[in-house]
């Protein structure tokens, strides 16, 4: 029994994520066409998908699944670089840490970690990505501080009492291939989601919810985000 324990342990340790790419593996979940409109009608052409179709897809997200997203301006936002490396990634990228305040105060406040590719001369496409563990979790690197956001208790990825730990350090690499979109030409841009919304119930009172509540108000509507 302890032999069978030990294996299991060391192919669970293994482990990596795999993502399917095979819609036969998906099953028989319905899965709609985008270039049908809501009437039926057939989208042919980029006119009829910029003025017709995509209106139409983000309003069902709008109305089904994020909610209206706050059109007001916020003012006192700013962005401060808090470290650069020009020779990131053996000198093909450069790496840039940057804290997005939203308002004159500190808090709440996004820690953004970008990666832009150094051979390109004109500006890169970017790829832009929440993580799920904090912008430490994606990379080995000492120069991303440990995120000091609030996190699920996970202490086998190394969150323990609601905070990471150094443990905690590129246990997301594998979904974090920073190198291989460099040189591919793209740059990545990504922050912890943590950081716009800790992820515990408190009423919506905690994140950047209440920065855009209109007086009186102490939560989002059913519609609102």
């Amino acid at each position: 029994m302890l032999t069978v324990l030990i294996t299991l342990n060391s192919l669970k340790a293994q482990t990596k994520f795999v993502a399917n790419y095979d819609e036969a593996k998906v099953g028989d979940l319905p899965i709609p066409n985008v270039l049908i409109a809501e009437d039926g009608s057939k989208i042919t052409t980029k006119e009829e998908w910029l003025k017709k179709r995509k209106p139409e897809l983000l309003h069902i997200f709008e109305t089904e699944v994020f909610g209206k997203t706050p059109t007001e301006k916020l003012e006192g936002i700013r962005y401060v670089t808090t470290s650069e490396n020009k020779s990131a990634l053996g000198g093909k990228a450069t790496m840039r840490q940057v804290t997005i305040y939203f308002t004159a105060k500190d808090e709440p406040h996004v820690d953004v970690l970008l990666y832009l590719p150094n051979k390109r001369t004109a500006p890169a496409p970017v790829f832009v990505s929440l993580n799920f563990a904090g912008n430490h979790s994606t990379s080995t690197d000492p120069a991303i501080p440990l995120s000091k956001s609030w996190f699920r208790n996970n202490p086998k990825e190394g969150y323990v009492d609601n905070k990471a730990t150094e443990a905690s350090r590129g246990t997301s690499v594998d979904r974090w291939p920073f190198e291989a979109m460099i040189d591919r030409g793209y740059g990545v841009a990504t922050a912890y989601y943590g950081d716009i919304d800790p992820d515990i119930d408190d009423g919506f009172q905690n994140g950047v919810h209440p920065l855009f509540y209109k007086d009186g108000k102490t939560k989002p509507a059913a519609d609102e985000w």
